[in-house]
């Protein structure tokens, strides 16, 4: 009897251990990029308040910001002196401060050319109130077209008290020649040597020829 007693208590821990990596993954102690890297777990460190960083020095946003809407001041093609409006809203607690957008032209007939001296980036609370933002703008080439980045400094803080969002303006060297609709994605960086970016969305713009 006390045999018997024994082998069930035994399979009941067996069963136990082998639902152990399920519970984690609906506990949420497991992430989807966890999938990908056998060690994910060894490398991951207890994080102090908020902050997520791997062992490898790798940041993380614990809440990421949201992508709201992109709009240009002008939207006939080939006009000078427009602006385009990027809105992000902040979450109440990122984890890590926001360091830089990354904004970058993906579809479009024509290529856009930015000031990069002239942005202007402000926090804009529910009541309408604005706290200017100094960042620099710096242009990354690439392959395709280039890729601005943003950066804030200091970075945006982690606590969103006021529930505030960051407005970001890019002015363009002039609007496009060609009409339609141009996109821009938009991605996100925290503070840290190796940050983690995240892709935030697409702003969609759409310019118009008076001509037509």
């Amino acid at each position: 009897m006390l045999a018997k007693r024994y082998v069930f208590m035994y399979k009941k821990v067996v069963k136990a251990i082998a639902l152990l990596p399920i519970l984690m993954v609906n506990s949420g102690f497991l992430t989807t990029n966890s999938s990908n890297s056998p060690n994910a777990i060894s490398n991951l460190l207890i994080p102090p308040a908020g902050a997520v960083q791997l062992r490898d020095g790798k940041t993380y946003f614990v809440q990421l910001p949201t992508f709201l809407e992109a709009e240009t001041t002008i939207n006939r093609t080939y006009a000078g002196g427009a602006t385009y409006y990027f809105a992000i809203a902040l979450p109440k607690n990122m984890g890590e401060p926001l360091q830089n957008l990354e904004i970058f032209q993906t579809e479009g007939f024509d290529t856009v050319d930015f000031i990069l001296n002239d942005t202007v980036a402000y926090l804009q609370t529910p009541s309408g109130d604005r706290v200017a933002v100094n960042s620099k703008t710096e242009l990354v080439p690439n392959q395709d077209r280039g890729k601005l980045t943003v950066t804030f400094d200091p970075p945006i803080p982690a606590n969103n008290e006021l529930n505030s969002k960051l407005i970001v303006g890019l002015r363009p060297v002039r609007n496009p020649r060609y009409d339609g609709v141009y996109l821009f994605g938009v991605a996100a960086s925290p503070q840290g040597d190796r940050p983690n970016s995240q892709f935030l969305g697409y702003g969609r713009l759409h310019f118009y020829n008076p001509r037509h």
